[in-house]
């Protein structure tokens, strides 16, 4: 019985269209990535944590709800340049799901 609970479990999160906290790290990295490229820094690796804090469906302005579209919170916290102290940014993105799989677009974000 408890394998059919979780198994209905992770069926209905699959069901949900969420992205998971693996695509959505793979994503903002390489999306942060790009974004300090641009800015002279390329040491920029990776995050040394993230965590997905949650998502609900994106519901473009004056418009229905999109299926496939979801707006997620996530906390990620890196270490912007050599010998500096790490950073831990509260951001949000549209995560979309396309032909060619998961799209990102950065909603913004805040140092804490």
């Amino acid at each position: 019985m408890r394998r059919l609970v979780l198994l209905a479990a992770l069926l209905l999160a699959a069901c949900s269209g969420e992205p998971s906290e693996g695509d959505m790290r793979k994503l903002v990295e390489a999306h942060t990535r790009r974004t300090l490229e641009r800015q002279g820094n390329a040491t920029f690796r990776g995050f040394d944590n993230f965590r997905k804090q949650g998502c609900v469906e994106a519901k473009p302005k004056g418009g229905p709800i999109e299926s496939g579209q979801h707006d997620c919170y996530y906390a990620a916290t890196f270490v912007p340049q050599p010998g500096q102290p790490p950073l831990t940014v509260n951001g949000k993105g549209r995560f979309r799901h396309t032909d060619k799989g998961i799209t990102f677009e950065d909603l913004g974000a805040q140092p804490r």
